[in-house]
């Protein structure tokens, strides 16, 4: 049953959302870990760093130095812009709804953590940006890498600033526990993708307002 009243604006994430780019993430993370002696990570824990900033993930739960980040991070981006960010899949559906959304009256916005030319080139790959009204992301700096700051830029740039008693019916939809508290900060409604790459309870004990389980659900809830 869609949403009532229909949305004006709806922001969607990028890898675990649109994008099965897990292949492309895990290869490059696995190559540059060792950079700061990490190598000794399993896949689980290596998966873990697919949706919150990759500042939080290596400061807060590894302990490593700002100078330490920054280093990984250079390491990171020589493998992953070097072919990494290519290694993706659309999950099934995704296509067909964000051409659907993107003709009928909602504006339609990316809102990642991933910096924003690399979300361009992936969305150019999938042969989807034209159907996007702005890609918001971090700066290559990894500033502006939390999801109520990318949520704010991206509204900005597609309707003007987010004010008291702003009545637009906004949507949120993402994999990550990340993208529901962001949503929530703004007072977005939030929608949970069960096809990403929460850990298991993860998006639950987020509460969103929904949770879908494929593209057909979602489109169920975003399109009359």
């Amino acid at each position: 049953m869609p949403l009532t009243p229909s949305p004006d604006i709806v922001l969607l994430d990028l890898d675990g959302t649109i994008t099965d780019s897990y292949p492309g993430i895990l290869r490059c993370l696995t190559l540059a870990l060792p950079s700061i002696d990490l190598e000794y990570l399993t896949e689980d824990q290596i998966r873990a760093f697919l949706g919150p900033p990759l500042h939080y993930t290596l400061g807060e739960v590894y302990g490593k130095t700002k100078q330490e980040i920054d280093d990984f991070v250079v390491v990171y981006r020589s493998h992953y812009f070097g072919g990494g960010e290519y290694e993706f899949e659309v999950f099934p559906g995704m296509a067909a709804l964000i051409d659907d959304l993107a003709n009928s009256d909602i504006k339609v916005g990316l809102a990642t953590a991933k910096p924003i030319p690399s979300a361009e080139r992936v969305l150019t790959k999938a042969e989807l940006i034209q159907h996007f009204d702005f890609v918001g992301g971090s700066d290559m700096d990894l500033t502006r890498q939390d999801k109520p700051s990318i949520l704010s830029f991206t509204i900005e740039n597609i309707g003007g600033l987010i004010t008291e008693g702003d009545n637009r019916n906004i949507v949120m939809v993402g994999d990550r526990k990340e993208d529901i508290i962001g949503a929530k900060h703004h007072r977005f409604t939030s929608i949970g993708a069960a096809w990403g790459y929460a850990d298991e309870g993860e998006l639950e004990d987020a509460e969103p307002d929904y949770i879908v389980h494929s593209a057909n659900e979602l489109r169920a809830l975003l399109l009359p």
